[in-house]
């Protein structure tokens, strides 16, 4: 006889499947239990706030783009190329996404995938990217980035 899927598991599971990864959230999460009770828990390991060197790093960016002709033209290719140059890629670019629940005021949401997170952090600070974060700055009313490393049970120490 199958048990019902625990809903901790499965969104841990649709959480990866998506590849955009927030550790806050997932910890966040109440410990998983035995019986689905309540009742008993499971003893929930620590983590430490250094990812290992093997995890991908990823970078979420929100922006909402004011002057987009500048920004698709000026910014965008630069930050293109030096994320390849940092061994990284594009996941997600989505200038249209589907809204599900609440407000989205962002016209740009990206998920991008780095080798690591140190990876992550040497492309953010990249001299090239450097010289057109003013562009950036003046072609979007919000911009939000985070970098993460992937969230990963084997991992937990």
């Amino acid at each position: 006889m199958t048990s019902e899927p625990n809903p901790d598991h499965v969104l841990r599971r649709t959480v990866l499947k998506a590849g955009a990864v927030i550790i806050g959230v997932v910890e966040m999460l109440p410990p998983a239990t035995a019986s689905g009770s309540g009742d008993e828990t499971q003893t929930d390991e620590t983590t430490t706030n250094e990812p290992a060197q093997s995890q991908k790093g990823y970078v979420i960016t929100v922006e909402r783009i004011t002057d987009r002709e500048r920004f698709m033209n000026e910014y965008l290719p630069v930050a293109g190329e030096r994320i390849e140059a940092h061994g990284g890629e594009a996941l997600v670019l989505s200038f249209d996404p589907t809204v599900l629940d609440g407000e989205w005021v962002h016209d740009v949401t990206s998920v991008l995938e780095f080798p690591s997170v140190q990876a992550a952090k040497e492309w953010y600070a990249d001299d090239a990217l450097q010289e057109v974060r003013q562009i950036r700055h003046e072609t979007t009313a919000y911009s939000n980035k985070i970098v993460t490393s992937q969230y990963s049970p084997e991992g937990r120490a």
